[in-house]
């Protein structure tokens, strides 16, 4: 799936020149993902998935999540969407996704985001996996630069450390069918130009494959 995922650009030259070292952006490679995770099949994961965040202008709010697509639209109405993780847990399409990362790269779960147009769900923070990104309805605008200001594990008391940051700022719109990778611990945030869909898959690259002055703070022996 990496490699379909990536283009004209081979893995191997992903794994040695891009991997944990600075992001990428790929047109139409991942107009395949587009069925998992569009409008035509939202309801039985909204119905099934156990792990949903309601999010709206960088804030988790205190709603219930939406268990089908009219309810849902009453979201997007208001400029509220939604982050749901660790849907392969629950979904099988998404299971599969998860499924080849884990073999090209190391263990994956897998979150989707359905977010409003004119809005943007999380505010400015980083992750402490590999974020690969498939855009699969809509436009959104990402932008994302490297993190020089902390090197602590992600969490919501680190992000505020984001106005500290002088690095170099890197945007790059993605339409359906579109990818973006954004390696670990940069930066990041996405604002959305109409409703918009997207899967990100987090992944914690086995060790062998990482680039040795990327590594920072190890999550486990044989991961990055």
């Amino acid at each position: 799936m990496l490699a379909s995922w990536l283009g004209a650009l081979p893995v191997t030259s992903f794994l040695e020149d891009y991997l944990q070292h600075q992001p990428i952006a790929q047109p139409t490679t991942t107009l395949g993902a587009r069925p998992l995770f569009d409008w035509d099949v939202i309801d039985p994961i909204l119905a099934t998935a156990a792990d949903v965040m309601v999010v709206a202008g960088g804030k988790l709010l205190d709603l219930p999540p939406p268990r089908d697509r009219y309810e849902l639209r009453g979201y997007l109405r208001m400029g509220v969407g939604l982050a749901m993780r660790h849907l392969e847990r629950t979904d099988g399409g998404l299971r599969t996704v998860a499924a080849a990362f884990e073999h090209d790269v190391g263990e994956a779960q897998v979150q989707a985001f359905i977010t409003p147009a004119g809005t943007h769900g999380f505010s400015w923070h980083y992750d402490d996996e590999d974020v690969f990104i498939a855009q699969t309805t809509g436009i959104k605008d990402y932008y994302f630069r490297p993190n020089t200001v902390t090197s602590a594990l992600a969490a919501p008391a680190q992000f505020q450390h984001f106005v500290e940051e002088t690095s170099p700022l890197h945007t790059s719109r993605l339409v359906a069918g579109d990818f973006l990778y954004i390696p670990a611990r940069w930066w990041h945030m996405a604002v959305c130009e109409e409703d918009a869909l997207s899967i990100s898959v987090g992944v914690r690259p086995r060790r062998e494959l990482c680039r040795s002055s990327a590594v920072i703070a190890p999550i486990s022996p044989d991961r990055c």
